[in-house]
């Protein structure tokens, strides 16, 4: 099953498997997600195109395109696009279920109005994420 959705201003085309999450990310300029930390999911991204800022305990690196880097549950990451272009990603996850019910949640949520960070922090929360 393939899905696209909006991901607070961010195209996100799903393709969801028993026991993982795939989804092709293209991150619009100035597009930035906040450190945070998944209770359930490995997350891992694989940048084929662009420069992209990730962020983790170890502080912010800049990373290009072939750059793979996975996220163990708990682990503090999060990611900016610092360029004029788009930078375009996969975002693989697993098991990945609670992560596309997430991005789903944020997609319907912002069909009705805009999300401020409290909604933002209060929706990840119920997925377990959480920020900070």
């Amino acid at each position: 099953m393939t899905e696209t959705l909006d991901v607070m201003g961010a195209e996100m085309i799903v393709r969801r498997d028993d026991g993982m999450f795939i989804a092709k990310n293209p991150i619009p300029p100035g597009y930035f997600v906040p450190p945070h930390r998944h209770e359930h999911d490995e997350e891992t991204f694989l940048v084929m195109e662009g420069e992209l800022t990730l962020i983790s305990e170890a502080g912010e690196t800049k990373v290009g395109p072939g750059t793979c880097r996975a996220f163990k549950p708990g682990e503090l990451h999060g990611l900016r696009n610092d360029t004029d272009g788009p930078v375009r990603m996969l975002v693989i996850a697993s098991p990945g279920v609670q992560l596309a019910e997430m991005f789903r949640h944020f997609d319907r949520a912002a069909r009705k109005a805009p999300l401020t960070p409290p909604d933002i922090m209060a929706i990840a929360a119920e997925y377990g994420v959480h920020f900070g």
